[in-house]
């Protein structure tokens, strides 16, 4: 019972604090992509810590409930007792009360984000049929289909299909310049091949199933930003700088809600870190990062070890 407690109580503390520091640690971007792999880590070792900790504590309550008289986990002594039923009959039923509706909870909100990501997948295959069937498609790239769009919003955004496409309207294209252009369609490629989508998708799937969560509501807001500039820094490694900046600001913005857009997601802040980047806070951001990374990593197997090892009981 310790190990499952431990996990909680890891999970619990890094849900309510990971909101208020991941946010601090990525706010100037200069390692977009550390950022997102620290709140995917996150986010994953929290729901993990959740699921494994009420796994243990059935198993646990279980192997009380009927072996009795057998060795138990190690754990609280309390909480087997009221499971043996020594604590009385009323006390035995409300822990087994309060078990099932855990673990109904816990399969009732993994089928809701479940159905959730499904429909956000299926809604993104139609839209990129629908924009193959009404707009022009100039090229067939190795990881999208380019399709042009006739309208006088200047916007360019991908979207995950099958297969993807790349969205470039007319006014964009009669905006851009070719080097801009080109920068603005790698940065759309790079969203691709990098299933930044299927990040996303992931993301608001949580923040949709867990609204009062958050670790999930910022992080469904957070880490589009850093998915477009880990795009942006992409896009720059093979067009520079100056491209993409201009391709940026051309760009009206104009683009459907929960596509990954060249000109979404806090594009003047992206435009002054292209403009100006703040190197002499990489290593801090990296450092900070890094380490919660680590806790996502090491944390629930530390908290599982010394339970193990007895010290943890101790503790609590």
């Amino acid at each position: 019972m310790s190990v499952a407690i431990g996990l909680f109580v890891y999970a619990t503390v890094v849900a309510m604090v990971a909101p208020r520091i991941l946010p601090r640690l990525t706010r100037h971007g200069v390692v977009p992509h550390l950022g997102v792999l620290a709140w995917l880590t996150l986010t994953l070792s929290v729901f993990v810590s959740w699921s494994v900790g009420l796994a243990v504590a059935l198993a646990d309550l279980t192997h009380s409930w009927f072996r009795p008289d057998g060795p138990v986990l190690s754990g609280l002594h309390e909480a087997e007792e009221i499971a043996i039923g020594h604590a009385g009959i009323a006390a035995q039923l409300g822990l087994m009360a309060m078990t099932g509706a855990l673990t109904v909870l816990a399969v009732v909100l993994g089928i809701r984000w479940a159905r959730s990501h499904r429909r956000m997948r299926l809604r993104a295959h139609e839209h990129a049929e629908a924009l193959r069937l009404t707009g022009r498609r100039v090229h067939r790239h190795a990881v999208a289909d380019i399709v042009v769009l006739d309208t006088a919003e200047r916007a360019a955004y991908c979207v995950a299909g099958a297969p993807n496409v790349v969205v470039v309207t007319s006014a964009a294209m009669a905006a851009l310049g070719e080097r801009e252009l080109a920068a603005v369609l790698a940065h759309e490629h790079a969203h691709l091949m990098y299933r930044h989508p299927l990040v996303l998708t992931v993301m608001r799937g949580l923040a949709t199933t867990f609204p009062r969560l958050r670790l999930c509501t910022v992080g469904a807001r957070e880490v589009p930003r850093l998915l477009e500039m880990c795009a942006d820094d992409a896009a720059v490694r093979g067009h520079g700088r100056a491209p993409l900046l201009s391709g940026l600001l051309t760009l009206s913005g104009a683009a459907p809600s929960g596509v990954l857009a060249a000109s979404g997601a806090d594009v003047l802040a992206r435009a002054e870190r292209l403009a100006a980047p703040r190197a002499g806070r990489h290593f801090q951001a990296r450092a900070g990062l890094l380490t919660g990374i680590a806790l996502g990593v090491s944390g629930p197997l530390l908290i599982a070890a010394t339970a193990a090892s007895g010290i943890l009981i101790c503790l609590l």
